[in-house]
């Protein structure tokens, strides 16, 4: 039924509509995404698997670039107790001007508030997340626990040279021996609580602080692992039991912890494509290192920092470079004055955009609009 909803639908919006398997990682239909014949030859298997993770957190619903510039969106589906089976990604999607990418591979054009609408829709129509009790079978959780147990030493006192351990691995991205040392704290938990979900509650709690404190120290987004915790703390009074408690932090650990350790050049990517759509599109404004940073969720040092190590620029010198190459655009029309496409491309004041733009080209822009005019004339 999904299959032939998917299809009407990517026919009605004009755009690429596949389903990513969570688990394997696949595409359905197989092999044949826009991604998997791309030049870039990016990952973007786990791109995508990235966007999926993103549109739990972000209300069922995650627009995101990809290394070509273009512009996907996820949408969840979800098993029991909010684990992300798989996910629903439409696009690519061009967002704005043709003219800025070197090849459109004749991909669907959209505007900023079109694309916006469409993962509302999409969202409406293809998430399945919602808050749901259901029964399910917890014997393999259980047993998982049990087994953890066995190998717990035998003492009174609360291990905590384990959970420095854990600490250490975290830092040191060692995920193997992370989730190891975690599961060894949860059998521990489960343990000394007597299974008492108020206990563990706490406890879960604690775990989850601790490893946001050992993922930043290692490196993490301090903005992303603290929007993480926020929605994970409103979720944890929900649960009655147990069992559901268990399945639920054992999910939260899995995704936190893919966020740690598989997700760091990605979401640098999709931080990086982010700032340079939001800076093409709103070039004619005023814009600041605050209002950027908030767009991406980071604080402004470490969008900076981003920025500066992958595109080798200042954020400051990028958006005067985008408003010297539209100015240029703007200056072949012979009806706008100087002062027009001062004001139309963000500087403002047309001494400071005379400054900025012979800085950039060697020339005064009635200099270079005299050039293009003359060379016109010939």
């Amino acid at each position: 039924m999904q299959n032939k909803l998917i299809k009407h639908f990517s026919a009605l919006v004009e755009i690429d509509i596949h389903t990513l398997d969570i688990r394997e990682k696949s595409f359905i239909p197989a092999d044949t995404t826009f991604c998997s014949r791309c030049p870039k030859h990016c990952d973007y298997k786990n791109m995508h698997f990235y966007g999926c993770c993103e549109s739990v957190r972000w209300d069922n619903k995650y627009i995101y670039y990809c290394p070509m510039d273009f512009i996907f969106i996820a949408v969840p589906i979800v098993g029991d107790y909010d684990t992300l089976e798989s996910g629903v990604i439409l696009g690519p999607i061009l967002m704005g001007d043709p003219s800025d990418f070197e090849q459109t591979f004749g991909v669907t054009q959209m505007s900023t508030s079109r694309v916006n609408h469409l993962a509302e829709i999409a969202s409406a129509v293809f998430s399945n997340r919602r808050r749901r009790e259901t029964v399910t079978d917890t014997t393999e959780f259980l047993n998982g626990i049990y087994r953890e147990l066995e190998l717990l030493p035998k003492s009174n006192g609360y291990p905590i040279e384990l959970e420095k351990e854990l600490q250490s691995a975290i830092v040191a991205g060692d995920e193997a021996m992370a989730r190891e040392y975690l599961n060894r704290l949860l059998g521990e938990t489960f343990f000394r609580s007597n299974a008492n979900p108020k206990v563990i509650k706490a406890r879960a709690l604690e775990l989850l602080v601790l490893l946001s404190r050992s993922a930043i120290e290692g490196g993490a987004d301090v903005a992303q692992i603290f929007a993480l915790n926020n929605n994970y703390i409103q979720e944890i009074d929900q649960f009655d039991s147990t069992e559901k408690l268990g399945i639920w932090l054992t999910n939260i650990i899995n995704r936190f912890i893919s966020y740690m350790f598989v997700f760091g050049d990605i979401r640098h990517s999709v931080t990086l494509h982010k700032v340079i759509g939001y800076i093409r599109t709103n070039y004619m404004k005023k814009l600041t290192l605050d209002e950027i940073a908030n767009q991406v969720y980071m604080s402004k040092s470490h969008v900076s920092k981003i920025f500066n190590e992958e595109m080798n620029i200042s954020i400051s010198a990028f958006i005067n470079k985008i408003r010297i190459e539209k100015s240029k655009q703007l200056l072949l029309d012979a009806t706008l004055s100087v002062a027009d496409v001062a004001h139309m491309t963000g500087f403002g004041d047309q001494s400071y955009f005379a400054k900025q733009f012979k800085a950039e080209t060697g020339a005064s822009p009635k200099e270079f609009r005299d050039k293009i005019a003359f060379s016109q004339e010939r």
